[in-house]
Formats: C-alpha cells, structure tokens, sequence
C-alpha cells in the first residue's frame, strides 16, 4: 500500500503543478531511473509507460506498475547486456498531463543519416505516440541549406487519439497529404536551433548533443514531452559491412517531390 502522506502531497501536488484535481485531468505514467540515458546506453521503451490514465485508483495502480517494472526480468536482462551492476537500479515516477496531439514524433539534432551535426532528423506519425511505437513513420532530413529531404512516408495504418474515458482510441490513417507541413518542418528548425542553444548550458547536463527529442504538435504549436541525449551505436557505424547496406545515394537518384512527369 502507499503511504497515506504520499497519496495526500501527490493530491495536492496535482492541484499545484497540473491545475487539476486528479481524476478530473488524464496523465501519462512514465519512469525515470538512474540507469537511462548512458553513454552507451539509453533504456529508452525498456520500462512500462501507461497512457492517458484519469480515475484515482487507476493513478496509484500505474504508479506502483510502472515503478516495478526496471524490476522486470525484461528489463534487467537488457541492463545486464551492458552495465555492470544491473540490479542496482533506482526508479523515479514522472507524471505529464495527457496531450492529445494532432502529430508527434521525434526529432534528433544531428543528421543520423548525413553524418552532418548541422543537419535535423525528423520522424512522425498522426496522433499521439507518434514514431516511438516501431510505426513506420514519415521522417525527413532537414538539411543544413535549408533542403528538407524526404527518407521515407508515413505507412502506419491506423494512428492513437487519447480518449476522454481514458486510454487511447485507434483511428485510421489517411495518407492524402504529407503530415508535416513545410511550416511545421520550419518549426522544428527553430526547435532545433533552440535545444543546442539552451541545453549544454543548463546545470545537470553533461554533453553537448545531439539530443533526442520527443515532441507533439496540438493546435499547431510544438509540445515538448521529453529529451534525453542521442546514442549512437558507435560500433556498427565503423561496421564497413552495415555501412555497405546502407550505401550512400547518387544525388541524381533523389526526387524532388514537386517535380511533374
């Protein structure tokens, strides 16, 4: 059972920081551990988030799950495959009021594809939760010389709306249009721009980037939901056998997607 006290300050806290009383405003449940966001590894999906949650019992449920799970076999046999002291994990709760985006996804400040740290990778779907479920998502190159270069088109078929009974709803998918329009695409330039400005300055960070942002836009504005540095497998980058599957592109094979037959 939870202490009494905490269930008392965490009630007060929901008034206080979230302007709402619980059960009256959807959260998400997410974990926090000392053991993410390494240098070599991030733990980034390994631990339980629960989506959209409103009633109080439900609240309190959510948080005793999501911080059993770095606790998990699951998740402490990925640990093991890269620390050296799996079991001595310290979990944290962080509670975000539900944002029932229009379109999210996530944006790295680096080039992952170009190799350019000028350069901005983009990648989105339709709704919430966009391209951090494994969704075959619409992502782009934002391109130092201010190109946004197409990778690939969105292909999820259905895509999540948080719904007012709690949870999500599944919708699907139109792909009559681009989901990100070129002024959302400028958007995130600034965004870009912004993070590298902001954050290796800010107490507690310890690099320089990329970062790796997770990010919504609602009503047409960006909402930022978290960021935690960009790793890299270095490993498989100087790895000349997956660099030949991914073989650079003849700029005469890349297509303008305004240009007619």
């Amino acid at each position: 059972e939870l202490f009494p006290q905490f269930q008392s300050a965490l009630e007060r806290d929901f008034v206080r920081v979230l302007n709402s009383e619980m059960g009256k405003i959807g959260v998400f449940i997410r974990s926090d551990t000392n053991m993410e966001d390494l240098k070599e590894f991030t733990g980034a999906g390994l631990n339980l988030t629960v989506a959209n949650i409103y009633e109080r019992e439900k609240v309190y449920q959510a948080i005793r799950d999501v911080w059993a799970s770095p606790f998990t076999e699951r998740s402490y046999k990925w640990r093991q495959r890269y620390l050296n002291n799996p079991e001595n994990v310290y979990p944290s709760i962080l509670i975000l009021p539900t944002v029932n985006a229009d379109k999210s996804g996530v944006m790295i400040t680096s080039g992952v594809s170009s190799g350019n740290p000028q350069d901005v990778t983009v990648a989105f779907n339709l709704g919430v939760g966009g391209a951090v479920e494994g969704q075959a998502a619409e992502s782009y190159l934002l391109q130092q010389d201010g190109t946004d270069l197409l990778i690939s088109p969105a292909r999820a078929p259905q895509s999540m709306a948080a719904s007012s009974r709690g949870g999500v709803d599944k919708k699907f998918a139109s792909f009559e249009r681009p989901i990100l329009s070129p002024n959302e695409r400028f958007q995130l330039r600034l965004m870009a721009e912004e993070v590298r400005r902001v954050l290796p300055k800010t107490p507690g960070i310890e690099t320089e980037g990329p970062f790796d942002v997770e990010l919504g836009f609602w009503n047409e504005e960006i909402w930022l939901f978290q960021v935690r540095p960009f790793v890299e497998n270095k490993r498989a980058r100087s790895s000349n056998y997956l660099r030949n599957l991914d073989p650079e592109i003849p700029s005469g094979l890349q297509v303008p997607l305004d240009k007619k037959r």
